[in-house]
């Protein structure tokens, strides 16, 4: 049977004394998943975050006591149970970007209170009603202890709802949310669900769209650099995107995932005035990838063997090219990053770890 009514005034009461811890966990949440994730992996996406305000939690405790299904005995397990308070979504352009995107998550985020890893949910109900086109991977979690500083100390009990979808899904599910699951009358009409079906197809076909075209683009792009005489070696990258673009196409199949880490590289590549091709072969001439791969292995082994598994390094990705730098460039990138980390100031980045565990070991490296 459905719970007891008089269980909302008071809940709605303890929301409104907390709700500026889920605002704090839901900011922090967002801009982990903007730097860390998509700006750190060159994906192309937007994030937002959002907190439940005290009528949106009042009008759900509402509507759900009276549904038998939701038989709670006490404030805790509403709490408990209501997953979405604090929000972030990530709205990718492209649709093979979202797992992409969990994947990034993982290794930024914990489980809530008492799951160690982050619970996922992948959502596609077409696949089990032709009717709907609701797409989206729904992903609860945590800060990890680092983050649990300052001001962020009081929110390690509560989590963190994520949605990842693409632009297009995002419009069909918004709309789908308000006129299907917020509606006081039961059910869709006739003209309601055409006109909902009709806008799902859209939708994906939108999806495939995107996808071919950004995929037209970047060969657009390599098309324009293979054509040039070698005189657009100094032509400095316009942003992350452009150089990934280019540097993938520069070190071709030695590195198929080089998007995977780039972010960070490509700042700190910017703050040694590496900007261009030509900076690029100037500072690590022809990179040997053997024996970039042989440096990679040996700093995992290391890195691995004190436990810093988190640290270790994709022989596939941007990160050959890091080891690379680094080991070029050391002395250069210790100066740049002093100060960076610290109290007041974040903890520091994977790059500026990955720096730092180098240099510690450095001697033990084969040269």
């Amino acid at each position: 049977m459905p719970f007891d009514s008089s269980l909302i005034d008071p809940a709605v009461a303890r929301y409104r004394r907390e709700r500026d811890r889920y605002v704090k966990l839901a900011d922090r949440v967002a801009e982990i998943c903007r730097g860390d994730v998509c700006e750190q992996n060159a994906i192309r996406a937007q994030v937002t975050f959002r907190v439940k305000t005290e009528k949106s939690f009042e009008a759900k405790l509402r509507r759900f006591s009276s549904d038998e299904h939701r038989n709670y005995s006490n404030i805790d397990e509403i709490f408990d149970s209501i997953s979405d308070l604090a929000g972030v979504r990530i709205s990718a352009y492209q649709y093979e970007d979202c797992n992409r995107i969990v994947d990034g998550l993982k290794s930024v985020f914990r489980g809530p209170v008492n799951e160690k890893d982050i619970s996922i949910d992948v959502k596609d109900k077409k696949n089990d009603d032709n009717s709907k086109y609701y797409r989206a991977i729904h992903v609860q979690v945590s800060l990890i202890d680092d983050d649990l500083v300052g001001t962020y100390d009081n929110v390690g009990d509560i989590s963190c709802e994520i949605q990842v979808c693409t632009m297009m899904a995002h419009v069909w599910n918004e709309i789908e949310h308000d006129i299907g699951y917020k509606t006081e009358f039961v059910g869709l009409s006739k003209d309601e669900a055409y006109h909902l079906d009709q806008l799902g197809a859209l939708v994906r076909q939108g999806d495939i769209s995107i996808s071919s075209l950004m995929k037209s683009h970047d060969r657009k792009r390599n098309d324009q650099i293979k054509k040039a005489d070698g005189s657009d070696l100094g032509q400095e990258f316009v942003d992350v995107h452009g150089f990934v673009s280019r540097m993938r196409d520069f070190y071709g199949e030695f590195t198929p995932s080089f998007p995977e880490n780039s972010g960070q590289l490509f700042d700190i590549c910017c703050d040694l005035g590496i900007k261009s091709l030509h900076d690029v072969r100037n500072v690590l001439g022809d990179l040997n990838f053997d024996n970039a791969r042989k440096d990679l292995v040996e700093f995992n082994e290391i890195i691995s063997g004190e436990g810093l598994h988190e640290l270790c390094l994709s022989p596939e990705t941007s990160d050959l090219m890091l080891i690379s730098l680094i080991g070029k460039k050391l002395d250069d990138i210790l100066v740049l990053l002093k100060g960076r980390a610290g109290r007041g100031k974040g903890r520091p980045t994977r790059l500026h770890r990955i720096v730092l565990n180098y240099n510690k070991i450095s001697h033990n490296l084969k040269k």
